[in-house]
């Protein structure tokens, strides 16, 4: 049996985690418009440069919407329970310059362990950056860093609040003016680096594909 404020605390996340499925909703609502808009400003601005601008998703002072899923297996180090992630992420992207962007999301992830699986919530942020590129496809590295909260603990005699740590490799492939497909490999570390002691610092590192649209705004 649950007790009392453990399920306050438990209504709480799964109402917070309901408020951002449907802002996650929203946005891919607007991405159906969004191609239409990119396309009519890069007529309007016209020349090269803009071009270029909607072809390439590394591009300097470009702006992206990001929507994906992801999910993970863990691979190593294990704590006596073995975890799988599947999740959903939103975001942006932001083209800082020499093919590197900054990224930032929101990433939601059911998370299934042993014993009472549990709902993740985590904001991170990192920079991808373009190490090859050919036409309308591009391969890139990435590297995130933020914080999670979760429903209960994650991973079991773990903690609540966890810290994040993502990397990948990848491809892009422009698929029409303005929108890219990006598809590779991530890596995900979470534990709360030792908040609650030794004996509640449990891990995950877990591996797997994910998959998202760049949409250009």
């Amino acid at each position: 049996m649950i007790p009392a404020i453990d399920r306050r605390g438990v209504r709480s996340m799964r109402s917070t985690i309901v408020q951002a499925v449907w802002c996650v909703a929203a946005l891919a609502a607007s991405v159906l418009a969004f191609p239409n808009a990119a396309a009519a400003q890069t007529r309007s601005v016209g020349g090269g440069a803009s071009a270029s601008q909607q072809e390439d998703a590394f591009a300097r002072r470009s702006w992206h919407l990001e929507l994906g899923g992801h999910g993970a297996l863990e691979t190593w180090n294990y704590n006596g329970s073995h975890e799988e992630l599947y999740g959903l992420r939103s975001g942006f992207t932001y083209g800082i310059g020499n093919g590197i962007t900054f990224i930032a999301g929101w990433p939601l992830y059911y998370v299934s362990q042993r014993g009472v699986d549990g709902y993740l919530l985590g904001t991170t942020f990192g920079l991808r950056g373009k190490i090859y590129r050919h036409g309308r496809f591009s391969m890139f590295l990435e590297f995130e860093v933020g914080v999670s909260e979760t429903d209960t603990p994650v991973p079991p005699r773990g903690t609540r609040f966890n810290y994040l740590a993502m990397g990948g490799a990848g491809t892009t492939i422009r698929i029409r003016r303005g929108m890219h497909v990006l598809t590779g490999l991530k890596w995900v570390h979470l534990s709360n680096n030792g908040l609650a002691g030794r004996d509640r610092n449990p891990d995950i590192e877990a591996v797997g594909p994910h998959a998202s649209v760049l949409v250009r705004f």
